[in-house]
């Protein structure tokens, strides 16, 4: 699931679980009467279990639904998505239709004001880009590398945001307890991996037409656009090259690099890094983190006068771009069209929808504390609680009986095991980022751009506030309403939203397998996630800290190399195979997991089939060709048939369970090729 972050270091410190990757995508009314699929009997079925067990659990469903079509994909996070979208909607629909009662600076109001200004097409032409103007201008003003530099700035103390150069506060990695100031690069648009796949060239020609696009809106002619284009997307490429793949942005020991303030200024030449780092509003920092150095290095040789029209135009695109969905509907419809581009998605959304995503988005806390109220039982967050001790005490179980692992790594690795937290459907205190914001409705002045930057402008102070105290451990990374769940290593701690506590994750009239190969998979791949290759890599209290014999990482090294391989042979889409590498740490997550629920069921093989039903019913989806592209490029999670068929033909237990699967099914593994780590 995307996300928000900064793409490495949030799959560096946070690894999400990420269910399907799916957005908030508009409603559609055939999947709503669908039964969940448990068709397990073998009646009357095309797909044979023996050959494809993903295919024949979900095949009635997968030949009824169709995608959406303004959306990329269909699926069970999709379908839990829209429904979470529409409880919302219909308190954000009661908001607007009671915004004139509502006291000022009360949530209804922002709620009801925010959504009348997002549908104000008129008045969001006319305020054109607003306030957003004075950071342009800063950018295009500059009349040297010194006074460029100090415009962004500039635009990341007041906005937080970062285009050639990205402050990040975050925990920590040695010392949870904390704050420590990262230093990330640059803005790569549609990201390296994309920008780097031959097979891709189409879809890049069409995001240098965006690109141009967008810098015609600054007031470029369309040949200067052009031009400008083609050396924004020349720079990109040339950045992507020195940038680290995903799978090295998910390593501690790579991205973890102390530098001194002395040593962080020499990054850029002269006084550059000076001029940034002071205008930012960061200048008494005295230790960084910079995760990017090659990147880094690479974006010093840039910083030149002769460059200076190049940086300018490309962060000016940059800072367009962020704030696009919320600018004219003519720039909006352009952001979206690429967009849809690179998805695959036919359909516009409607104005309506698109505006009531934004809102619920914007103000994703505050629509989570109602979220709550209105859906979640305390009765289901007990349930699930248990069934995560449960999990917790099969996977001390797991880690004893290890024959790869020393005792010594064993104990430590049941320190970690017994201190990992859990959270479960909501915090226990809401933030209060937006308090300070002014949101003003049309009818009073107001428009939708300089709404944003008030929310922008007030979340930067809060987190200004924040930074300067200890870590606040109580914090959530995900809201309520999301589809999905978490570990964070920081916190060594496992997080499961209210919404994915429901069917088919969790359902608190089904039997207990069922439950189990749903959220129990969901709860046992978080808890996997703690032991995976960079989760590893933390202590018991989120540090990082190798906790391992030489001897024992040795051999784990080993044993993910196998799972490298395993993925690498698996086919992803129409002949594109998995990445093996990229996508690791969710593949041992998926195996480890299934490897911890089947334990608790042991030999009772109905259970067993039932557990392993849900698990490929969780997965029942379909995606656009662009769309799989895309995630094979970008995704650290393998595609969902993958997550089921290749971790099932791994799993000893599915074949206790299937004992009809023999050498010549498309399912079977040979045991010893059936990989497995934890």
């Amino acid at each position: 699931m995307k996300n928000v972050k900064g793409v490495l270091l949030f799959y560096a410190l946070l690894l999400i679980f990420g269910l399907s990757g799916c957005g908030r995508k508009q409603e559609t009314k055939p999947e709503e009467t669908l039964a969940l699929p448990v068709n397990v009997q073998g009646e009357n079925n095309s797909v044979r279990l023996e050959d494809d067990y993903y295919g024949y659990v979900n095949q009635d469903i997968l030949k009824e639904i169709k995608i959406p079509e303004d959306s990329n994909n269909w699926s069970y996070f999709y379908k839990l998505d829209r429904e979470a979208y529409q409880v919302l909607h219909e308190v954000l629909t009661e908001a607007v239709e009671n915004r004139k009662e509502a006291k000022e600076g009360s949530l209804e109001q922002k709620i009801g004001d925010m959504y009348e200004a997002a549908m104000d097409m008129e008045g969001r032409r006319n305020a054109g880009f607003g306030e957003l103007k004075q950071y342009m201008e800063g950018i295009q003003n500059a009349s040297d590398i010194k006074e460029y530099l100090e415009s962004l700035g500039t635009i990341y103390t007041d906005l937080g945001l970062g285009s050639l150069v990205m402050p990040q506060w975050f925990e920590d990695m040695s010392d949870s307890e904390k704050y420590a100031l990262y230093v990330y690069g640059a803005d790569l648009g549609p990201g390296k991996e994309t920008l780097e796949d031959e097979t891709q060239a189409d879809l890049v020609k069409e995001y240098e037409a965006y690109i141009g696009k967008v810098m015609e809106f600054s007031g470029l002619e369309r040949e200067e656009a052009a031009q400008a284009a083609s050396g924004i997307l020349k720079l990109q490429k040339d950045l992507a090259a020195s940038a680290l793949s995903l799978k090295e942005g998910n390593n501690p020991e790579v991205i973890y690099n102390l530098y001194s303030l002395e040593n962080v200024k020499r990054l850029f030449p002269g006084e550059g890094m000076e001029a940034f780092l002071t205008s930012a509003g960061i200048g008494e920092v005295s230790t960084f983190i910079v995760p990017q150095e090659e990147q880094m290095k690479k974006i010093g040789q840039y910083l030149n006068e002769e460059n200076l029209p190049l940086l300018k135009n490309y962060s000016l695109f940059c800072l367009i771009n962020d704030f696009a969905p919320y600018l004219t509907p003519e720039i909006r419809d352009t952001y979206l069209e690429w967009n849809r581009a690179q998805k695959g998605i036919k359909e516009k959304k409607a104005d309506e929808k698109l505006a009531s995503e934004m809102v619920q988005s914007l103000l994703g806390f505050e629509f989570g504390r109602l979220y709550t109220e209105k859906t979640f039982t305390e009765e289901d967050k007990i349930a699930v609680e248990a069934m995560a001790y449960e999990i917790l005490e099969a996977y001390r179980k797991q880690i004893l009986a290890l024959d790869w692992m020393g005792e010594e790594t064993k104990a430590a690795a049941i320190k970690k095991l017994d201190h990992i937290t859990m959270k479960i459907g909501y915090p226990d205190q809401w933030p209060a980022d937006y308090g300070q914001a002014l949101v003003i409705s049309p009818d009073k002045g107001g428009n939708l751009i300089d709404n944003i930057l008030s929310l922008f402008r007030a979340k930067c102070k809060v987190n200004k506030e924040k930074v300067l105290k200890p870590v606040d451990k109580s914090e959530w990374q995900m809201t309520p309403q999301t589809v999905n769940a978490y570990y964070n290593p920081s916190g060594n701690e496992i997080v499961f939203p209210a919404a994915i506590l429901q069917a088919p994750f969790y359902d608190s009239e089904a039997d207990y397998a069922s439950n189990l190969g749903g959220i129990g998979m969901v709860i046992a791949h978080e808890v996997s996630h703690a032991f995976d290759s960079s989760g590893s890599l933390y202590d018991e209290k989120g540090n990082y800290h190798v906790w391992w014999t030489e001897e024992d990482r040795s051999k784990f090294k080993e044993l993910t190399d196998q799972v490298t391989a395993y993925y690498n042979s698996q086919e992803g889409y129409e002949g594109r195979r998995v990445n093996g590498a990229q996508t690791l740490n969710e593949n041992i997550a998926d195996l480890g997991s299934i490897s911890c629920i089947t334990s608790i069921i042991g030999d009772d093989r109905d259970s067993l089939r039932l557990l392993f039903a849900r698990y490929a019913t969780i997965w029942a989806g379909k995606y656009t060709p662009e769309s799989m592209i895309q995630r094979l490029n970008t995704d650290v999670h393998a595609p969902a048939k993958v997550r089921v068929n290749a971790v099932l033909s791994a799993t000893d237990a599915f074949y206790k369970a299937y004992p009809e699967i023999g050498e010549e099914d498309g399912m079977y593994q040979p045991p010893l090729k059936r990989v497995k780590v934890w």
